[in-house]
């Protein structure tokens, strides 16, 4: 994360222990944001142009994903106002830091009251905000800030970026379909389009002594249940169509793929992608069933937590909690142990996991959108345990990864809001970062 800071001051107060309080509040932010430029302390309009001109030559060098105003002391809006001129489309937190407490009595340089002239200015610019402060003698709190820019920093970064799909929605599912260019408009991202007939030619294209070497490394940490292994041609299909999509992805910059499944590539290139997705998964987000919304949705929580995103499809309603799980994917990251792998020759042929996913905390999360057409997120945090032995008939057991999720309030609250019938997830409790996330997006959370 990278953020700048510039402090507001008057000169009607003590200039010299205003910049005492920037400098300290400045300090105090630098422990968790280590890329933070500071320009200073400004009191009068008259002096500060230049480090506005800083703040704008380094923003269009390498862009801030927030500005703090550190709003040490009371002060007239003049140096706001040439900010928010400048950079009228960054996202900013406004801090006032407490005063101190000397022989008992606070030393107050009125915080309060310039937090009181600024936030109104804030509003009417339409900015994109959050408010903190600190109480007299007290830092300010991480908890207070990070949410807010950890959701910045996240819109600054997918903005821009790529989704490779592969192939076409096979299954015809209402909820994974999506606009290019609504996608862009909301989200600044773009959504770029294979079809299967291109990554079957560049299958076929790869040299076989390059594709036993890779399988080679790339197997290496597998195991396989009941220690039945695949034939020679299944595990040369999983490759070589991961080397395909892993060098289109570094060629075209994409940072999440969505493959066409479950019917399409097993019926046309005979496997099912499932052992695909998992390799992909130790660079990139990834999801099947060309489900772009959902995928998005991995790419923005994977971005909130700095972490791999899976997803998880709902299986069965239970006494207690929700049995969620994947016919065949989950990363390596996710699982309690190394990759074990199963021959599935049921519904379709192929390969897939079959490992158990790590017991913890996580967070859901699916984009969707209501009958007038507006993005909603749904996102709801909560608590694992291990499933009950199950599994789906189209394929037989062993059971799929999964686990029983215990959401945080009720559980028919939240099958009220599905907006899917995936879930993306990733691992901790990061609601409050999608919270501002939705809100520096004008997107409904429910």
């Amino acid at each position: 994360m990278r953020a700048a800071a510039i402090g507001f001051g008057d000169p009607g107060y003590s200039e010299d222990l205003a910049r005492t309080r920037h400098g300290q509040a400045v300090a105090q932010v630098r422990r968790s944001v280590a890329d933070l430029v500071d320009v200073g302390l400004h009191c009068d309009e008259r002096l500060s142009l230049p480090a506005v001109e800083r703040l704008v030559k380094e923003h269009a060098e390498k862009p801030f994903d927030a500005l703090f105003l550190m709003q040490v002391s009371w002060a007239r809006p003049a140096v706001l106002l040439q900010v928010l001129r400048a950079l009228p489309h960054l996202p900013m937190i406004l801090y006032s830091p407490g005063g101190t407490t000397e022989q008992g009595v606070i030393r107050s340089i009125a915080p309060a009251a310039g937090m009181g002239s600024t936030l109104p200015i804030l509003r009417s610019s339409g900015i994109k905000y959050k408010y903190v402060w600190s109480v007299p003698d007290m830092p300010i709190e991480e908890a207070a800030f990070m949410p807010f820019l950890r959701a910045a920093a996240a819109v600054n970064k997918i903005r821009g970026t790529k989704l490779g799909m592969i192939g076409f929605g096979d299954m015809r599912l209402q909820a994974t379909s999506f606009d290019v260019q609504n996608l862009h408009q909301t989200f600044g991202i773009e959504v770029e389009s294979l079809d299967m007939l291109e990554l079957r030619k560049e299958m076929d294209a790869i040299e076989p002594r390059v594709l036993a070497e890779q399988t080679r490394e790339l197997t290496a940490s597998w195991s396989y249940h009941d220690n039945k292994t695949p034939s020679g041609e299944s595990l040369d299909k999983v490759i070589a169509a991961y080397l395909v999509l892993d060098r289109w992805a570094v060629d075209r910059s994409w940072i999440g793929v969505s493959i066409k499944c479950p019917t399409g590539v097993s019926a046309h290139l005979g496997f099912t992608p499932c052992m695909v997705g998992n390799l992909l998964a130790r660079k990139y987000h990834y999801i099947c069933e060309n489900d772009v919304p959902g995928l998005l949705t991995q790419v923005i929580l994977g971005s909130l937590s700095g972490s791999m995103s899976t997803y998880w499809e709902l299986y069965e309603i239970l006494g207690k909690g929700i049995l969620l799980g994947c016919c065949g994917f989950c990363p390596e990251s996710f699982l309690e142990e190394p990759m074990k792998v199963r021959v599935i020759e049921e519904f379709f042929s192929g390969l897939g996991c079959c490992g158990q996913p790590k017991m913890g905390a996580y967070t859901l999360g699916r984009l969707g959108k209501n009958p007038r057409g507006e993005y909603l997120f749904h996102c709801v945090e909560g608590e694992t345990a291990p499933p009950p032995a199950w599994c789906e008939v189209a394929i037989g057991p062993p059971q799929h990864p999964s686990v029983t999720f215990l959401p945080d309030g009720s559980t028919a609250e939240m099958l009220e809001r599905v907006l899917a019938q995936h879930f993306s997830v990733v691992s901790g409790r990061w609601r409050s970062a999608v919270e501002e996330f939705a809100r520096l997006l004008d997107i409904p959370l429910i």
